[in-house]
């Protein structure tokens, strides 16, 4: 009996031993001096694969990110610590060698500092990784972990109708949910989501569309034919502020929209969204749809109840001063006739 309890309380420790190393990937590839010759670094989603080695002066160091797909979020950490004093440099690259990120700093000798970078793409593709001394010796160490960011049914949604995501058919009753994701500015390109969907509508239905940003994002969204035309817009009037756009008119039968979210070219702030799709009838008697409001809004909201409780208050016994001193002076005068 004892045994068995000893085997039970070390079973958990054995699974942790086991889940370990499928979430940490220890890699040491060799650094090339040049985009063709940067060592491989295959990154897999929800792994964070580590490697390091030390940096001279004017030495470069390349790295090839492999395994980056559509709509993936990178996350690198790199930490640098300075043997020897001097100015290093670490790059980011795109498969096509265009940089989006670059950072220059000086260390003194013996200090350590930590670059933490994220990149969410909306194609995919390689990444290149460069790490530069200008002066001094450098040891370093990289931790890269690739995170799945695509869109609704994770399948990311292109940035034009005619690479937009079908999402399905919307009828009276049948409704669709779906989840989308965009990058904040500098930390990607991937700030327009197109969206495609199907609809069966009888007369006097109309098409709701309720988007819900997360609570420091600001959208915009809006609804188009297949030709490109817009038959509604609007966006957020805050951050976290959720909003709905209402499609009505001649859309009976069996059509096909297209919604754009947008988050600004990323000045929106970057995050998660959701997005529902419903239908209604015109003739039938309902209540205005609650626009959904993050926790942020809903303090605000909060507060501002309690100071409007206070100003009535205080309004309230302001005026019955006044009156009592109204009433007390017309007696007064009434005493001596006037």
């Amino acid at each position: 009996m004892n045994e068995m309890r000893k085997v039970r309380a070390l079973l958990p420790l054995v699974v942790l031993l086991l889940i370990m190393p499928i979430l940490t990937v220890s890699s040491q590839p060799t650094p090339g001096g040049s985009f063709e010759s940067a060592g491989e670094v295959h990154l897999d989603v929800g792994k964070t694969v580590l490697f390091n080695s030390t940096l001279s002066q004017l030495e470069d160091h390349y790295y090839k990110l492999s395994g980056v797909g559509a709509g993936y979020e990178l996350v690198l950490n790199i930490t640098m610590h300075s043997k020897e004093g001097g100015m290093t440099m670490v790059s980011l690259f795109t498969e096509k060698k265009a940089k989006v990120f670059d950072d220059k700093f000086v260390l003194r000798s013996g200090e350590l500092r930590t670059i933490s970078l994220r990149w969410l793409t909306e194609k995919g593709g390689d990444f290149y990784l460069k790490i530069s001394a200008v002066g001094g010796i450098y040891e370093y160490n990289v931790s890269a972990t690739l995170l799945d960011r695509r869109d609704a049914g994770k399948k990311e949604a292109g940035s034009s109708i005619e690479e937009a995501t079908y999402v399905g058919l919307v009828s009276y009753g049948a409704e669709l949910s779906f989840s989308g994701y965009l990058a904040q500015s500098g930390a990607g390109d991937d700030f327009v989501d197109f969206y495609v969907f199907d609809t069966m509508l009888r007369n006097m239905e109309a098409v709701r569309i309720n988007v819900l940003p997360s609570a420091d994002m600001s959208l915009e969204a809006s609804l188009h034919l297949p030709d490109g035309f817009t038959v509604a817009r609007n966006s957020s009037t805050s951050p976290g502020k959720g909003f709905t756009l209402t499609l009505k008119g001649d859309i009976a039968g069996n059509k096909s929209f297209y919604l754009k979210v947008s988050n600004f070219d990323g000045h929106g702030g970057g995050g998660r969204y959701s997005i529902n799709i419903n239908v209604f009838n015109l003739t039938a008697t309902t209540e205005e749809p609650k626009v959904p409001i993050n926790l942020v809004d809903r303090e605000l909201a909060r507060q501002l109840i309690i100071i409007s409780v206070g100003v009535i208050a205080g309004m309230t016994v302001v005026a019955l001063v006044l009156r009592r001193r109204t009433t007390s002076a017309e007696g007064w005068y009434g005493e001596y006739g006037y």
